[in-house]
C-alpha cells in the first residue's frame, strides 16, 4: 500500500513539476520520488529479514534497528549526492519529490502483519 501511494504521489507532483516548469524538473521529481521508494524498500527488507530470522534479545534487536537506520540514512545522502552532484538535477525538483514520496509513509504508516 505504502509503494502504490508513493508511486501515485510522486506521479502527480511529477506531472505538476512537467506542466509548471518543463520535463527536466520533473525528471528530478521522479528521481527525488525513486530515492524515497528506495529508502522504503530497504525498510522492508530489513523488517521481513528481522521477521524471518532467529528471535534476538532486546539488545541484538537494537543494532539491527540502529544498523537499519545507519544504512538507510547513507543510501540517501549518497543518492542526493549522485542526484545533485553528478547528476546535476534540480534540488528544488529532486527535494521536492524526495518529501512526497516520504509523505506516503505518513499517510499509510508501515504496518505489522503478524
Amino acid at each position: 500500500m505504502v509503494l502504490l501511494t508513493q508511486l501515485l504521489l510522486v506521479f502527480l507532483t511529477s506531472v505538476v513539476f512537467l506542466l509548471v516548469f518543463g520535463g527536466f524538473q520533473a525528471g528530478s521529481t521522479c528521481f527525488g520520488g525513486a530515492m524515497a521508494l528506495v529508502n522504503v524498500l530497504l525498510l522492508e527488507w530489513r523488517r521481513y529479514q528481522s521477521d524471518k530470522g532467529r528471535v534476538i534479545n532486546a539488545r541484538q534487536s537494537l543494532m539491527v534497528l540502529y544498523r537499519s537506520a545507519l544504512e538507510r540514512m547513507l543510501l540517501v545522502a549518497l543518492l542526493f549526492a549522485l542526484g545533485l552532484g553528478v547528476l546535476s538535477l534540480d534540488p528544488l525538483a529532486l527535494l521536492s519529490g524526495f518529501i512526497v514520496g516520504q509523505m506516503a509513509l505518513l499517510l499509510t504508516g508501515i504496518k505489522r502483519t503478524d
